[in-house]
């Protein structure tokens, strides 16, 4: 088992950590700010009803083409700039960007709005991955688990807040959208100053953590085939956990009602101990990691994941299912932060382009999922549903781990003479 790290950090490592725990819950916090203002959005739109639902459809693709579209750009700003001047500038201007959407009264300037938003968002997202890496290359063990527990903390609170404040106005989203703007405005603006810049890493050593993850790419030149190859089959794996995640979030209340006869009130609570329990596992998933490495836990994660989908399906009653949501909520907690750990940890100097490729095909997940997922509700009915998320989960549990395997590290002439030099 690997121990955790007992060397003692430095503050400005401590405080660049903190940095990047506040990162995520602005990126968890801006997500469910637009997401609980929906309903009132719509109404200032005029798109209420089934009339509505096509022109609100769009601007929600919009958001999704623009988050894919932002992760998959920003990847080669991270590496040439390095993550603090990338996250900076989206830091602040991912909070200002939700404002104008308090304002608009038009389909075209909504959409536009809602590219922009999502832009911002998938580059914000990539850079936070990325500067998280940095940050673990100083605490040589995974901590990425966390730093996504707290985009889930970020997204409950303010969520909270939002729903409050369109609870108070229900003909707009101008004061919710814009009061909430500038406060994580001022969070980003004040937690920037604490980021590490793109040479702040540490001395390499023969018992870096990050030695066993080097691959052969050379500074400088694109990537090998063999690791784009990787980024694209973990970004295909990190598609189907999202994919799964939304058709518990999109569906899983309807599922719960309809299949056991239930109670909205009960079906609701479902979903919401399937995202409680993903908060707790992301808490717990970087000690896990440290003890029995990243792509053990994956494995695990999976299986946990395959194990409720199975209890949901074949348990029949509102408890089983209740019981299978929260266990696929904890298995599915850890996957995708540790999955965008290794993508960044195989080649740490051109992270910020692995991470980018991994994130753009996964936040695809946005546009791809609902449509496959509504064209087996409608084809199969909504009681096959949760097949899809076994499956996927099944083959990520199967074959994540095979590719989180770090390549053999590559040892240069000088790091041989430097070691061989070495006091014994």
């Amino acid at each position: 088992m690997n121990n955790l790290q007992t060397t003692q950090i430095p503050t400005r490592i401590r405080k660049a950590r903190i940095a990047t725990f506040l990162g995520f819950m602005m990126i968890g916090a801006m997500m469910y700010i637009w997401s609980t203002g929906v309903s009132v959005f719509r109404v200032q739109l005029g798109f209420t009803g089934e009339s509505g639902d096509a022109n609100f459809g769009l601007i929600a693709l919009g958001v999704g083409v623009g988050s894919a579209t932002g992760a998959l750009w920003v990847g080669r700003l991270l590496d040439t700039f390095g993550a603090k001047s990338v996250i900076t500038v989206c830091a602040l201007a991912y909070p200002l960007s939700i404002i104008p959407l308090g304002f608009v009264n038009g389909f075209w300037f909504a959409l536009c709005f809602g590219v922009v938003l999502g832009l911002l968002r998938g580059a914000l997202d990539t850079a936070l991955n990325a500067h998280g890496v940095q940050v673990e290359r100083f605490y040589q063990r995974s901590i990425m688990s966390g730093f996504h527990a707290f985009y889930s903390l970020g997204g409950f609170l303010l969520g909270m807040v939002c729903s409050w404040l369109t609870g108070l106005y229900t003909d707009s989203v101008q004061v919710p959208y814009t009061v909430l703007g500038v406060a994580l405005f001022i969070v980003g603006w004040f937690f920037s100053r604490w980021l590490l810049g793109k040479h702040d890493v540490p001395e390499p050593s023969a018992s870096d953590w990050q030695t066993g993850a080097h691959s052969p790419d050379e500074a400088g030149k694109g990537p090998s085939a063999k690791t784009l190859l990787v980024m694209i089959a973990l970004g295909v794996l990190l598609l189907g956990s999202m994919m799964g995640e939304n058709a518990i979030a999109d569906w899983g209340q309807e599922y719960i009602r309809r299949e056991f006869s239930t109670s909205t009130s009960m079906a609701g609570m479902a979903v919401s101990i399937f995202v409680g329990a993903a908060f707790v596992g992301r808490l717990f998933g970087d000690r896990l990691a440290a003890a029995f490495g990243n792509s053990q836990v994956v494995f695990g994660c999976g299986t946990i994941c395959v194990l409720g989908m199975i209890i949901t399906i074949i348990g029949g009653t509102a408890v089983t299912g209740i019981v299978g949501f929260a266990l696929f909520g904890l298995g599915l907690s850890c996957i995708a932060p540790l999955m965008i750990s290794a993508a960044g940890r195989r080649d740490p100097k051109h992270a910020g382009r692995n991470i980018g490729i991994v994130n753009c095909i996964g936040f695809s997940g946005m546009l791809v999922g609902p449509a496959v997922i509504t064209v087996i509700v409608s084809h199969f009915g909504l009681g096959k549903l949760m097949f899809f998320p076994l499956i996927m989960l099944a083959l990520l549990a199967t074959l994540g781990p095979l590719l989180m395997r770090a390549p053999k590290p590559v040892t240069t002439e000088k790091q041989r003479y430097t070691r061989s030099a070495a006091p014994q």
